[in-house]
This record gives structure tokens, sequence and C-alpha cells, in this order.
């Protein structure tokens, strides 16, 4: 799968700060507040992300499974979430609350540092809040186009202002994501603007054309 140089990767999961040392149960329910749910405007996102039934997706620094359970929910009983996240204890949660609201197409995957090993190719990648803590993006979004299926998308949504103090030193602009994707062979999908302190872009990489 080339060269995976997945320097810390998926390092906390969605916003994160989570050091695997906090209590899980106060993490999740910072990842789950009300206010982070309005910010995020998580049910237009999921809309707009347009998963089909069927679909296969990733979703990139689970955390909670915010985001996991209404993707479930729109690809269906036909379609699969990979939640990728490297905490057991997010990931036991995920796997909880999936079985609670009959979502039977959830499959928690636990990652390494260095390799999200999403178990197959997938139609869509999200990555909500996680990018900035990854080591070198530009190698990692280069090296995860090997996980994508023909014409599949990475939608991206991270800090576009207000970077909350702890993440300064992993400020980047969606200048230097347009160059991190234009160099590893994305071409730009759909740019929303929407999101209050916030970016969400979405690429899509065609194998094909990569191959001409």
């Amino acid at each position: 799968m080339g060269s995976l140089c997945f320097l810390c990767v998926l390092l906390l999961s969605h916003s994160s700060g989570y050091s695997g040392q906090d209590d899980p149960l106060e993490y999740v329910r910072i990842l789950e507040s009300a206010e982070r749910v309005r910010k995020l405007q998580v049910d237009r996102v999921v809309d707009l992300l347009d998963a089909q039934p069927g679909d296969k997706i990733a979703d990139l620094g689970a955390g909670s499974g915010l985001f996991s359970r209404p993707l479930a929910s729109k690809v269906g009983p036909e379609g699969v979430v990979y939640a990728i996240d490297i905490n057991k204890d997010l990931l036991a949660h995920i796997r909880e609350t999936a079985a609670e609201e009959n979502l039977t197409n959830i499959e928690p995957v636990l990652a390494s540092h260095y390799d999200p090993k999403i178990p197959e190719k997938v139609d869509l990648i999200l990555i909500c809040d996680t990018l900035h803590q990854i080591e070198n993006p530009g190698v990692y979004l280069s090296n995860l186009v090997d996980y994508l299926s023909d014409g599949g998308r990475v939608a991206i949504i991270d800090y576009d202002r207000n970077w909350p103090r702890r993440f300064e030193d992993r400020r980047y602009s969606t200048i230097d994501l347009d160059a991190w994707m234009t160099t590893a062979g994305y071409e730009l999908d759909t740019r929303f603007d929407f999101l209050v302190d916030n970016f969400f872009v979405v690429y899509r990489y065609n194998h094909s054309s990569q191959k001409n």
C-alpha cells in the first residue's frame, strides 16, 4: 500500500484533546454536547455528504460516533460505516450506542498510529476535527488514496477561525489543504461555507485518471 507513513494519524479523534487517561465518559459528553452538535450542524453535514444506500464509509477519528450513527442510517443495512479510532474506550462506546439504536452496520475499527486499517476500499472518508492532529498531513492524505474506491470522496471539516489555543501550532489553511490534496492527485468536488468556525471541503479521487 505504498509507504504508510501515517505519522500520528488519528492522534486523538474528533476535536480531541483526549489523552487516554481522561474519563472517557466525560470526553464523550464533550463530543456529544448540544453546543458542539449545533456548531457542527451534524444533520446538515450528513445530508450534504449525500451518502447512498449501500455505500461504504470510513469515519476517521470517529470519537463518540457522532457522525457514524447518522451516516449508518443513510447507507442502510446494505452499506457499512467503519468507525475508526485508536482509543478502545471510545470504540466500546460506539459499539454500545450502535447496539442501542439497532445500527448493525457500524463496525468499530481499532487503528494504529500509523495505519487507519480500513478493512476495504470505501466510497467516502470523513475526517472531522482530526486532520490538525496529524504530524504530516500531506503524506497522510496522499497515502489515504489507497483506501478509496475509484471516484471516492474525502470530506474534511476542521477549524477555519477561532482555533483553540492548544492547537495553535497545528494551524493550517484551506490553501494549504488544497495544495496537499492537489499534490496527492485529488480534485476539488465541493466547498461549503455555512459552518461558523470550521471549513467543510469535499475532494474526489479518480484512480483511472491517475493512470493517464
